[in-house]
């Protein structure tokens, strides 16, 4: 429970986190916690997918997530 309340304080702090965020925090496994928080009828989990360049030239995708609770 102490992981979904990081995400939370994250996302209430910045609007959104990614899982580059959550690993920032401590957080392993950040797809479990979001999905979980998903599932949960106490958070409203809205997500977009964003595409980015990186150094080498690659595109590539990750997604943002937009969480609060209801």
């Amino acid at each position: 429970m102490a992981h979904m309340a990081k995400v939370l304080a994250y996302c209430a702090a910045h609007g959104s986190i990614t899982v580059r965020d959550a690993y920032k925090l401590d957080i392993n496994s950040p797809t479990k916690v979001i999905s979980n928080m998903r599932k949960s009828p106490r958070y409203d989990v809205q997500d977009i997918t964003e595409t980015r360049v990186n150094k080498s030239g690659e595109t590539k995708r990750y997604k943002r997530y937009f969480i609060k609770e209801v």
